[in-house]
């Protein structure tokens, strides 16, 4: 691959890597986030998550914190611990006035719906507003952006290592993690609709150790030359600095 091409390639990395930094109201998949759909809501309205658990006792969000609603019909976001059983939303109106909505449990990855005129919280979890195409494309999109982002942001930090490593040809790269990266993905996004947090993250080890192998036995392939050892020492160096990037990146957003 030429110079000017793989430049090329990473400028094109570093443009759909920017949502994944930049959009603070559009997590990564996490089976502990819950999604508020605002409909009918007054801009400036403060939104809070109140959860609890089995015991009943409620706590507001402390990880995301209120939200001050900037559309009618935004999506804000908040997130729960991992004992956390049903929540309900305070409502701070911009008048001044206080509400409270009813008391919904839980599901994995929750998305809900809550209404300002009617101020009823809505379990949205799964389904889609089929009569609004604008809320299906957006869905669709907000999925393709966050698969390319996380393959994009692979790429990047990835490339850097196999400089490090000085594994030419590079596209080498690329293929591996089009094989690997963007089916695991795919394959997240849809577990975390599904399982809770251990659930979730025994997932994520055990995909992550499965690319690891097939990444593995690709570069022995492609590498010839290079000593088991080493590709073996560039697979796990590339696939952790991927995976510390991205965790590291997902706690200073959020």
């Amino acid at each position: 691959m030429k110079k000017r091409s793989i430049i090329l390639l990473l400028l094109l990395c570093v443009l759909l890597a920017i949502p994944q930094a930049a959009s603070a109201n559009a997590p990564a998949p996490d089976p502990l986030s819950v999604k508020i759909q605002c409909r009918n809501v007054e801009v400036g309205t403060v939104m809070n998550a109140m959860f609890a658990g089995e015991d009943g006792v409620f706590h507001p969000d402390t990880i995301y914190g209120a939200r001050t609603v900037q559309r009618e019909d935004a999506n804000e976001y908040f997130r729960r611990s991992d004992s956390d059983t049903q929540f309900y939303l305070e409502i701070t109106r911009p008048d001044g006035t206080v509400v409270q909505s009813n008391t919904l449990p839980i599901t994995p990855n929750g998305v809900y719906r809550y209404d300002g005129k009617t101020n009823v919280l809505t379990d949205r979890t799964g389904s889609l507003d089929t009569t609004c195409i604008g809320d299906v494309f957006l869905f669709l999109l907000t999925l393709l952006l966050e698969i390319l982002a996380a393959f994009a942001l692979t790429i990047l930090i990835e490339f850097l290592v196999g400089l490090c490593f000085k594994m030419k040809p590079f596209r080498y790269i690329i293929i591996a993690n089009l094989i690997t990266n963007i089916p695991m993905n795919i394959v997240l996004l849809i577990l975390s609709g599904f399982t809770g947090s251990v659930g979730y993250w025994i997932a994520l080890v055990v995909l992550e150790t499965v690319v690891v192998l097939v990444e593995y036995l690709f570069y022995r392939c492609k590498y010839p030359q290079r000593k088991r050892w080493f590709v073996l020492l560039f697979t796990l160096a590339a696939n952790a600095a991927s995976l510390a990037a991205g965790l590291l990146l997902f706690q200073l957003v959020f």
